[in-house]
């Protein structure tokens, strides 16, 4: 199970911050057997050479109608970078995706934004068109496979369950005819209450057990509260990164979180989505990565 582990590229921000290319972090890691890429989108990412091109992407995209849109990015993956009704101004933007997409065809991307979406926007327009590009930038990144996920950092303890489902039902709505899986993650709230959220708005979940832990190894919700209530078919994606009275961990390894269990439960279940590693970001997150790894591989041997 964990050899097919991925990652979450905010693991890359030291690195990027330091130079790194993001094209090039994509590569190396792929080439190591990260096949499953989270591109988190964020101050890191658009700081960097290729969130500029992101920009850009987001900009040119207005000159095309959905249905147009959607077929350059199909085109581009197929590595048919022909296409009657692209702009001569857009043409050098659109191959350099292209070129971006020669050296991650091997790999499946996902894309995942901090969006308050448990909470009433102030905008409702600007807020369908902030989730309307997020789902065109997902599409981009892997047309075959998209996902978009959002975390919400921003909104206050007491959430109106019904403005959320709401909200999730709203931008599942958008953009009917883009094949994207959507979904939500745990982040501040319970995670059986965010399940039961997400549920309701006929999204699925990203979890991630070190959220539910809070620095004194207490809980918002127990992990077996959790596990009870779940159907592994409502869960997508499931986040790996180790959490102890010092903080989240730039490895994966002892800490709060029972890896092993987790392993047991996901394998008992047939569970099918994808694993992701998010570690605290250093300045070696190949190495931490490959370390996590071989651990949890060992987890994952002693719980069969």
């Amino acid at each position: 199970m964990f050899e097919k582990l991925g990652i979450v590229t905010n693991i890359w921000s030291k690195r990027m911050g330091n130079g790194d290319r993001f094209e090039d972090l994509v590569v190396q890691f792929g080439e190591n057997g990260f096949k499953d890429m989270e591109v988190r989108d964020g101050d890191y990412f658009r700081n960097s050479a290729f969130g500029e091109m992101v920009q850009e992407i987001e900009t040119a995209m207005e000159s095309y109608s959905d249905g147009e849109w959607k077929q350059i990015c199909e085109k581009v993956w197929q590595d048919e970078n022909e296409c009657e009704f692209i702009k001569p101004e857009h043409q050098s933007l659109v191959a350099r995706v292209g070129e971006f997409a020669k050296k991650a065809a091997a790999l499946t991307l996902s894309y995942a934004i901090a969006h308050s979406w448990l909470s009433r926007p102030a905008d409702l327009e600007a807020d369908n068109q902030r989730i309307i590009t997020a789902k065109k930038n997902s599409y981009l990144l892997c047309p075959h496979k998209a996902r978009l996920r959002l975390v919400d950092l921003g909104s206050e303890s007491e959430i109106d369950p019904h403005i959320a489902v709401g909200n999730v039902k709203r931008y599942r709505s958008l953009l009917p005819n883009y094949p994207i899986v959507f979904a939500v993650e745990n982040a501040r709230q319970p995670a059986d209450f965010t399940l039961n959220l997400a549920m309701g708005g006929g999204a699925l979940l990203t979890y991630d057990e070190a959220n539910v832990y809070q620095a004194d190894g207490s809980t918002l919700n127990e992990p077996e509260t959790f596990w009870e209530a779940v159907t592994l078919e409502n869960i997508t994606s499931i986040h790996f990164k180790q959490k102890t009275e010092d903080g989240v961990l730039s490895q994966v390894g002892d800490g709060f979180v029972d890896f092993g269990a987790i392993a047991h439960r996901l394998k008992a279940g047939g569970y099918k989505g994808d694993l992701l590693l998010e570690n605290i970001a250093t300045d070696q997150p190949l190495a931490d990565a490959i370390k996590s790894r071989e651990y949890l591989l060992k987890v994952e041997g002693q719980s069969s």
